[in-house]
């Protein structure tokens, strides 16, 4: 299954994507729990600095700069029991999606998860234990890129170049600090006021660039952005031309351009 890398699901969205033919997803069940298995596949919904439906406020975690998640089972599992023997196996895809808020009823997609460790008898509350596990986050998949448009994270090479080394500092985006943004400002361009949806339909609903006003390379990381003072709402076109200029320019300074022109 493929889901792209940045973007918001429900769980209704996601079991459509196993289940085309079978309408609206039935209500309880797995599927509204911490996770649920389907065929060869492992979807996980992580709820981090929020507890979940059921109550359970377990420290799941996710580090964006590291591409790591901190993942634990539901109460009293353990890497005996059949699913985790799987995963411990990878005998099975993990998909994970996120959200920082119970209330949203959507979730990023954070990616396909690769074991690093884990660790059994891990406590919780209600004197109860679970099994904490530690995975990378794989790339390969599409995302929605640096200028949030989507990007296969593939590197492909054309047949008429050739490839040259390169060492840069890689800044990870963090997806919470982006659907934040948003949700303070919306999907519509806040330099020009264009609307992907309006303009497209249903193609255009939910897409936007974001832009980071200070780039994270002068400001050294994703750590200390703000997602409501530092990003904003963009366009591809006016996204292209704030960094037309290096460094590049003032949303502000590209509105004065504009209501010039």
């Amino acid at each position: 299954m493929n889901f792209i890398k940045g973007s918001q699901y429900t769980r209704n969205d996601i079991w459509k994507s196993y289940h085309p033919d079978s309408g609206e997803k039935p209500k309880g069940g797995n599927w509204d729990t911490g996770y649920v298995v389907e065929g060869d596949d492992l979807i996980a919904f992580l709820n981090i600095d929020s507890a979940g439906r059921t109550g359970h406020d377990f420290a799941n975690a996710y580090d964006s700069e590291k591409e790591e998640v901190t993942w634990f089972g539901k109460p009293n599992t353990h890497s005996s029991q059949p699913t985790f023997k799987k995963i411990i196996n990878k005998e099975l895809k993990l998909h994970f999606f996120a959200r920082w808020n119970s209330k949203n009823t959507k979730f990023i997609y954070l990616g396909v998860g690769q074991l690093i460790s884990f660790e059994d008898g891990f406590p919780i509350p209600d004197d109860k234990h679970t099994i904490k596990l530690t995975l990378s986050l794989s790339s390969a998949n599409q995302t929605i890129g640096i200028e949030g448009v989507v990007d296969s994270g593939v590197d492909k090479t054309p047949s008429f170049a050739k490839k040259i080394p390169m060492l840069v500092n890689r800044y990870e985006r963090d997806p919470n600090k982006r659907i934040q943004c948003i949700e303070r400002y919306g999907y519509k361009c806040q330099i020009c006021n264009f609307s992907f949806s309006d303009t497209y339909g249903e193609l255009g609903n939910e897409f936007c660039h974001v832009h980071h006003i200070e780039p994270l390379g002068e400001v050294g990381g994703e750590l200390n952005i703000d997602p409501v003072k530092d990003l904003i709402p963009v366009c591809a076109n006016c996204h292209a031309m704030l960094h037309r200029k290096s460094p590049a320019l003032k949303p502000d300074e590209l509105k004065t351009l504009l209501k010039k022109n």
